[in-house]
């Protein structure tokens, strides 16, 4: 007797072969029987008719990592996406190791990963996986190791070179967490601390993941005017250690003036792969991109984090110097995407603040932030930079954006339909957030496999199911296969999409039927029934 059985679908298995027609059997979490006419010996059934049948979604590019920490909605942003797994701890930005005396770094975090827990008591990764594993989840987690915590713990948040002592206590960071089952690393070098880190460390670290099979997961220094620079680096870096690499988010921008080709892109990624470089990347399906609001600001005014942030925005002739800087495509920092210069304030839009005092700014764009609107550019960019640092300075930098035509439509084409593509949704669970947090695979599925034809649906669902699973070693997951997690969806192929409402972000998608967890029918018709279905996995589960 089995527990559920699923049928009359069409199975799409996660492998890219045909779809077929099947029954599926669940027991004990377990998908136990695939074959015709299994519904006689069940205890409950699913009738998939007309429906399409696939592996859970697997989400490579989550910062959801205190969401099981959180009482709202937003948990359930997941579920209701088809999202069974999600791969935590990415750009640098992770949240664990964090000591009493890393605060700087917490509120650094906070406008990508939510306030979490009052306190953040994980001295070490082992810690943090505890509690994760404690807490009430909807869905599966695994975990990178960041390593922006790595070095804030060592080094801080300011521009130091490490030494060969440094090097080898990040190093024990590093090999702790991969002990305790973490996928690997992710860099951010982009973002504090990771902006200061020489190529030596990188490659030190990366040995180590190395050792364990893992993978190393990489925001690299700049997608603008030196994103060859930076491909270079994260290729270099994984060739000299021999890690793996999955380049996050690999894109460059729709203003050329700051960016390059989705073609230039794929060249040096196929490139590196004949030069034995194992390398994948992964994207998101939107024009719009989400950051910390302080990433507007250009490098010098970010070393230290927030309280020396906060420090020269007060100070009038730093001020002043800032103005300077944001005016048309501005200087040329090495390093610095300076997305003001690419897409200016009218595409920049707050989506979060932390101080009840100044909801009122979520969802205005930088521009309506401005006292006066009918001023000569200069004057009015000058207010707009007042009222962008004042901002800062009231919520101790603790904001987030979204930048509205960052990327071309071409670019994301191109990329989607490349076989080295998996999809990640970048998902910043803070304050009115990017739509891609609620929306992601129904708009990749609905819009891209179905209305845009960029490749047939058995191709779409391995990019997001057995693609990712094979990847990042989760040997259980991302197919349908006898003996394998009962992490399934059901969804219609007709009806699948997502609302990309930035104003109103928090919309469900449509066309997902079911989602099943370890054999947990987490979602059923638009229904949550079960909030805690989801469980931990690892290097070493």
């Amino acid at each position: 007797m089995f527990d559920t059985v699923i049928t009359g679908g069409l199975i799409v298995d996660g492998t890219g072969t045909p779809p077929y027609r099947s029954d599926v059997g669940i027991q004990d979490g377990l998908i136990v029987e695939i074959a015709p006419d299994l519904s006689a010996e069940a205890s409950r059934i699913i009738d998939a008719t007309n429906k399409i049948v696939t592996p859970g979604f697997i989400d490579v590019h989550s910062h959801c990592d205190l969401v099981p920490f959180m009482s709202d909605s937003i948990r359930e942003s997941r579920i209701r996406q088809g999202v069974t797994t999600e791969i935590i701890g990415q750009c640098g930005l992770g949240s664990a190791p964090h000591l009493q005396r890393m605060e700087d770094w917490r509120n650094y975090l906070i406008p990508i990963l939510g306030p979490g827990p009052l306190t953040w008591d994980w001295q070490d990764f082992s810690m943090f996986y505890r509690q994760l594993d404690q807490a009430e989840k909807l869905n599966n987690f695994a975990a990178l190791i960041g390593h922006g915590a790595v070095r804030a713990q060592i080094l801080g948040l300011n521009n130091v070179k490490p030494s060969t002592k440094e090097i080898e206590a990040m190093s024990g960071i590093v090999e702790d967490a991969m002990a305790h089952g973490a996928l690997g690393i992710s860099y951010g070098l982009a973002y504090l601390p990771g902006m200061f880190a020489p190529k030596e460390e990188l490659i030190a670290l990366s040995s180590v993941v190395a050792a364990y099979q893992g993978i190393m997961m990489i925001h690299i220094r700049s997608h603008s005017r030196q994103v060859r620079e930076g491909m270079s680096e994260a290729i270099s870096v994984a060739k000299e250690s021999g890690v793996k690499l999955q380049i996050s988010h690999m894109r460059s921008y729709a203003n050329r003036d700051f960016g390059i080709t989705a073609e230039e892109l794929i060249e040096m990624v196929e490139k590196a792969r004949m030069d034995g470089v194992d390398v994948t990347f992964d994207e998101h399906p939107y024009t719009a991109g989400s950051t910390l609001l302080s990433q507007t600001l250009p490098p010098w005014a970010k070393e230290g984090g927030s309280t020396e942030i906060i420090r020269r925005l007060k100070d009038p002739q730093l001020r002043a110097k800032l103005k300077n800087d944001l005016q048309g495509q501005g200087p040329d920092y090495s390093g610095w995407d300076n997305f003001v210069g690419m897409v200016g304030w009218s595409n920049i839009m707050i989506s979060s603040v932390s101080k009840p005092q100044n909801k009122w700014a979520e969802g205005l764009t930088a521009d309506q932030l401005a006292p006066q609107k009918s001023l000569p550019d200069s004057q009015l960019n000058s207010q707009i930079i007042d009222s962008i640092a004042d901002l800062l300075i009231s919520e101790e930098c603790r904001c987030s954006m979204v930048m509205k035509n960052l990327f071309s439509e071409e670019d994301i084409i191109a990329l989607l339909k490349h076989p080295l593509c998996q999809i990640g949704s970048d998902g910043i669970p803070t304050g009115k957030p990017h739509p891609r947090l609620f929306g992601t695979y129904p708009k990749f599925l609905g819009e891209y496999v179905r209305d845009k034809n960029t490749m047939t649906w058995a191709e779409g669902v391995k990019r997001i199911t057995g693609d990712p699973a094979l990847r990042l070693n989760l040997r259980d997951r991302g197919f349908i296969k006898k003996g394998y997690m009962a992490d399934l969806v059901i969804f219609d192929s007709h009806n699948i999409a997502a609302q990309e409402d930035y104003t109103n972000p928090a919309q469900h998608p449509t066309g997902i039927n079911y989602t099943i967890i370890n054999g947990h029918i987490v979602l059923a018709n638009d229904e949550v029934l079960t909030t805690n279905a989801g469980r931990m996995i690892g290097m070493n589960y």
